[in-house]
C-alpha cells in the first residue's frame, strides 16, 4: 500500500470518528436542551414514571454513536465502511422517530444531526468506491 492511500484511510476513519462526535453531541445536546422547556419540566414536576426498561433503551441509543466513536477508528477498511452505512441508517432512523412530533429546536437538532448522519453514509459509500477502485479492500 503506498503512503497516499494510507493517508487517505487514516484521514476518512478521522473524519467519521469526527462525524459520530458530532451527532452525539447534537444528540446529547438536544435531550440538555429539553430541560428549558415548560412543557418538560410540567411533565417532570407530574411524576411521570419511566421504566427501567425505557432508561436502559434509551442508553443503549446513547451509547451507539459513542461506540461508533471508537470503531470507526480502529475497524479495518473492508468492514468500516459497511459499519459506518448501517449504524448510521439505523440512527437516522431513531432521528425521525423521536422527532415526530417536533417543535422548532427539536427540528434544528433534528436537521443537525440528520445532515452529520447523510455525511458519514456518503463519505463511506465512496470510500467504499475508492477501495473497490483500488482493489484493496481485502488486503486490510
Amino acid at each position: 500500500m503506498n503512503t497516499q492511500n494510507q493517508f487517505s484511510d487514516t484521514r476518512m476513519r478521522g473524519i467519521l470518528s469526527s462525524l459520530w462526535i458530532f451527532y452525539f453531541v447534537n444528540m446529547f445536546a438536544r435531550d440538555l436542551h429539553e430541560f428549558a422547556n415548560p412543557a418538560f419540566i410540567k411533565q417532570l414536576i407530574a411524576g411521570i414514571t419511566v421504566s427501567e426498561t425505557i432508561l436502559l433503551v434509551a442508553a443503549m441509543v446513547l451509547e451507539i454513536p459513542i461506540v461508533m466513536i471508537v470503531l470507526s477508528r480502529v475497524l479495518t477498511n473492508k468492514i468500516n465502511w459497511f459499519v459506518n452505512i448501517v449504524v448510521a441508517v439505523l440512527m437516522l432512523g431513531v432521528t425521525i422517530s423521536n422527532n415526530l412530533n417536533p417543535d422548532q429546536d427539536d427540528v434544528f437538532f433534528m436537521i443537525a444531526e440528520t445532515l452529520g448522519l447523510l455525511t458519514v453514509i456518503t463519505l463511506s459509500v465512496r470510500w467504499r468506491l475508492r477501495l473497490v477502485k483500488e482493489k484493496k479492500e481485502y488486503r486490510e
